[in-house]
C-alpha cells in the first residue's frame, strides 16, 4: 500500500557539520580562511568513523611534489548561536569571543598529525558563501614525498526535525566536497556509519536514495523510514555491539555531493489504518499470553474494534482473496521487522502470516483455532492437508523462508 506523507516543518535543531579538512589560506585582510585548490598534496585516503555523539576522521595527505610543502588546512564548522548549533539561519552570526568559545567547548574538537597532538586554531570563514561560518586550521609541513596521517576526533550528533503531525527524523551529514581542494582525486573514502536502529536496517541491504526504504512497526506502531545520498557497500549486523555497521566505499573521487543518512520515523501511537488494527485483532488472544500486552490489547480494544459490526465489516473487505492476500505482502513487507527475531511477538505475527499463505491455498488446519480464524473469509475453502513447495509460488517460498527466522 502506498503511503502519502505530508511533512509540515515545526522545528530543525541540532545540525552539526561532519566534513574534509580542506587545503586553502588565512586571508590577510579579512582575517578568515578561504578554501583554495592545492597542486601539491593529495589526500590520497580518508576513513571517516561515525556514531551518534562522536566522529573519527582519519586522513593520509601525500606530498606529490620533489620539494618541501607548508599548507594550511581547515576544517569547516557550521554554527547557529540561538540553541548553540541550529537556531534562525537568517540571524547575523556573532563572530566574538564568546561565540567562539561555545564552539570550542561544544565540538571538542582534537587532532594530531602521525601520532602528535596537532594544535587547532578557529577562524571565521572567509568564504561564507560556502555555508561554513568558522574553520579549526593549522598548518602542516611536508618533506618531498612524504605522507602524513592526520586524525581528527570530535563530539557531534545529528540533525533533528519534527513536524505537526507526529513525524520526527534525524539526518547525519558528513561534507565530503571541502576534500575537493587537494590535488588529483581522493584514491578512496570509507565512511563507516554505526546505527542502533538495528531492526530498521536488518531487511533492507539493497534499499537506497532512489528505493526508500521503510517500516512499519505495528507493535510500536511507529513508521521509519531511511534514505542515503550514495549507496551503501555494506550493511552488517554487529552482535556484540547490538548495531548495524554501515560501510560506503568510494573511489577514485572529486565529490560532488555531500554524504547523507536520514532516518525518520512517527509519533504517532496509533494504527495507521483499518488493516493494520486488524492485525492486532486476528493475534489479539495470543498477544495476551505476552506479560505486559493485558492493558495494551484492553486499550485498543475499547479503541478499536471492540464492535461485533466492524469486525464482521472487516472480514467482508478482505473476502477478495487477492485483496487479501496483497494485504498479507504488506504485513509481511512492513508490519514485523523490527520485532526482535526469536521473540514471542515476532513468533505470533510470523506464524499468522504463514498460516495466511497457507490458508489460500486451502490447508486444512488441525488446530481449531486457525480453522475457527480463516472460515471468517468466505474464500477459506480447506481441501487438503498437505502443501508442498511445488503448490506455493516462487514469491510465496521466499516470504515463508524470511518469515521462519522470526518464528
Amino acid at each position: 500500500m502506498k503511503k502519502l506523507i505530508v511533512l509540515i516543518m515545526l522545528c530543525l535543531i541540532g545540525v552539526n557539520c561532519f566534513a574534509d579538512d580542506a587545503h586553502g589560506v588565512i586571508e590577510p585582510y579579512l582575517g578568515g580562511f578561504r578554501i583554495q585548490d592545492c597542486d601539491s598534496i593529495e589526500m590520497t585516503d580518508e576513513v571517516v568513523e561515525i556514531w551518534e555523539s562522536k566522529v573519527k576522521v582519519t586522513f593520509h595527505f601525500k606530498n606529490c611534489s620533489s620539494q618541501k610543502q607548508t599548507v594550511t588546512i581547515g576544517f569547516p564548522v557550521k554554527w547557529y548561536e540561538e540553541v548553540g548549533v541550529r537556531g534562525d539561519p537568517d540571524e547575523p552570526l556573532k563572530d566574538d569571543a564568546a561565540t567562539r568559545e561555545q564552539i570550542e567547548k561544544y565540538y571538542n574538537f582534537k587532532s594530531t598529525c602521525n601520532g602528535k597532538s596537532l594544535k587547532r586554531k578557529l577562524v571565521s570563514s572567509a568564504n561564507s558563501d560556502r555555508g561554513f561560518d568558522f574553520w579549526f586550521t593549522t598548518e602542516l609541513v611536508f618533506e618531498p614525498g612524504q605522507t602524513l596521517e592526520v586524525v581528527d576526533e570530535y563530539k557531534s550528533g545529528y540533525a533533528y526535525g519534527s513536524d505537526s503531525i507526529g513525524y520526527s527524523w534525524k539526518t547525519w551529514t558528513y561534507i565530503l566536497t571541502t576534500g575537493s581542494s587537494w590535488a588529483n582525486n581522493i584514491q578512496k573514502a570509507t565512511i563507516i556509519f554505526h546505527s542502533t536502529y538495528e531492526y530498521q536496517w536488518k531487511n533492507y541491504t539493497v534499499e537506497y536514495s532512489d528505493q526508500k526504504a521503510y517500516i512499519w512497526n505495528i507493535d510500536k506502531m511507529t513508521y521509519h523510514y531511511s534514505s542515503f545520498s550514495y549507496k551503501p557497500t555494506s550493511i552488517k549486523y554487529d552482535k556484540k555491539a547490538k548495531e548495524i555497521v554501515i560501510t560506503w566505499v568510494l573511489k577514485d573521487i572529486k565529490p560532488t555531493k555531500e554524504w547523507e543518512a536520514e532516518e525518520l520515523n512517527s509519533l504517532i501511537h496509533s494504527p495507521s489504518n483499518w488493516k493494520q488494527e486488524f492485525a492486532y485483532f486476528l493475534v489479539k488472544d495470543d498477544l495476551y499470553k505476552i506479560p505486559g500486552y493485558e492493558k495494551k490489547i484492553k486499550w485498543w480494544l475499547d479503541e478499536g474494534y471492540s464492535d461485533e459490526s466492524d469486525v464482521k465489516k472487516v472480514y467482508e473487505d478482505l473476502s477478495d482473496k487477492k485483496e487479501f492476500y496483497e494485504w498479507v505482502k504488506e504485513l509481511y513487507d512492513t508490519g514485523f521487522t523490527e520485532f526482535q527475531p526469536k521473540s514471542k511477538e515476532a513468533s505470533i505475527f510470523a506464524q499468522f502470516l504463514i498460516n495466511s499463505i497457507y490458508a489460500m491455498h486451502g490447508y486444512e488446519f488441525k488446530s481449531e483455532k486457525w480453522t475457527k480464524l480463516f472460515s471468517n473469509f468466505s474464500w477459506y475453502k480447506p481441501t487438503t492437508s498437505s502443501i508442498s513447495e511445488k503448490d506455493l509460488t516462487s514469491e510465496e517460498k521466499v516470504m515463508i523462508k524470511r518469515l521462519t527466522q522470526y518464528r
